[in-house]
């Protein structure tokens, strides 16, 4: 088994063993200020987008932002901010360089990294070690996850400070059964008819919410399945796209979230000839079966993700811990 496939698997104990008290201080602290997450990849896409999406479906009061830290350089006023600082190995170029830009405009900040003794978390007095250590794998899973949660625990809190019901033995109980759906999604079954037209395909169309899983996964396929992939939020693919689109199959992740347009995609499908599938724990189109857990959908959903690029990469005979391109630190600071 390889290393990637481990680190996956390894994922569900992160999820189980997770403290959401983490944040309990730190949210106290941050108040009624604005949260921004960033960092680059793999740090922003799940992480700070599911956060974002988390945030407005407790409708908390603080305004909630997820950006890329590159964007972030070409701002100066981070007055009344506090800033997530996510980086896996804490070496990442664009972020150790936010981290220097906002310092001298006096903003408050804080580390997430899984290296104790990294640039970036020598570099800010407040931090956060995640617990999951650094990864052997190209692609990032555990870490992918681990830092979800960290969001996650600060969304609860915040929330929680604001008076919103949020019922955390409820949240407590659901970890054991989605740790369980964790294992069972990465494992989950692809239909051949699916699993042979993405092997076979130059590229692939994912579609999905903007809660950062769909987004997180096209990156992974680049990285996993070795082949050029390309994420289209929400329906936006039903609006014009198709006139320069290939023929290559498209991957739609949970289209019971789309039933009022499910139609649209087939007819979109038909017009390009795109093969349609989907990955959700409903059965609404042809694809993988998941399984979900209360308060960890986008989790679970996560790791059906994993298991599908797994499948396809398997039936390539795919080294997937050896790419021949791809940087562990896809852009690592060459300072001190």
């Amino acid at each position: 088994m390889f290393d990637t496939e481990k680190e996956m698997l390894e994922s569900a104990n992160v999820l189980k063993k997770f403290d959401f008290s983490l944040t309990k201080k730190i949210a106290k602290e941050i108040g009624s200020k604005r949260v921004i997450f960033t960092g680059m990849g793999s740090s922003v896409l799940f992480p700070a987008r599911h956060a974002k999406s988390r945030a407005f479906e407790f409708n908390i009061k603080n305004s909630v932002e997820a950006y890329f830290a590159s964007d972030l350089l070409s701002y100066n006023n981070f007055s009344d901010s506090y800033v997530f600082l996510c980086s896996n190995s804490g070496m990442t170029k664009e972020t150790i360089l936010l981290q220097e830009h906002i310092k001298r405009r006096g903003a408050k900040c804080i580390a997430i990294t899984a290296v104790p003794d990294s640039i970036l978390a020598k570099r800010c007095k407040d931090k956060i070690i995640m617990q999951c250590g650094f990864e052997k794998g190209i692609a990032a899973t555990k870490s992918v996850v681990e830092q979800g949660l960290i969001y996650d625990s600060l969304i609860f809190n915040l929330a929680k400070n604001q008076g919103r019901k949020i019922e955390l033995e409820k949240i407590n109980k659901s970890l054991a059964s989605a740790s369980k759906n964790i294992l069972s999604n990465i494992d989950a079954k692809v239909p051949k008819n699916m699993l042979d037209a993405l092997a076979d395909s130059h590229f692939i169309y994912f579609a999905g919410r903007t809660t950062g899983v769909a987004d997180e996964i096209t990156l992974k396929a680049h990285e996993i399945t070795r082949k050029s992939a390309f994420f289209y939020p929400d329906t936006h693919i039903v609006h014009g796209i198709e006139e320069s689109i290939e023929s290559n199959p498209m991957v739609l992740f949970e289209p019971s979230k789309f039933r009022e347009f499910i139609e649209d995609f087939i007819g979109f499908s038909k017009r390009a000839n795109c093969k349609l599938f989907g990955v959700d724990s409903s059965k609404v189109i042809e694809g993988v079966k998941i399984k979900s857990a209360p308060y960890f959908e986008n989790y679970c959903l996560l790791a059906g993700g994993w298991g599908l690029l797994r499948s396809i990469a398997r039936k390539l005979n795919l080294n997937i811990d050896k790419p021949k391109k791809a940087l562990k630190v896809g852009n690592p600071y060459r300072g001190k």
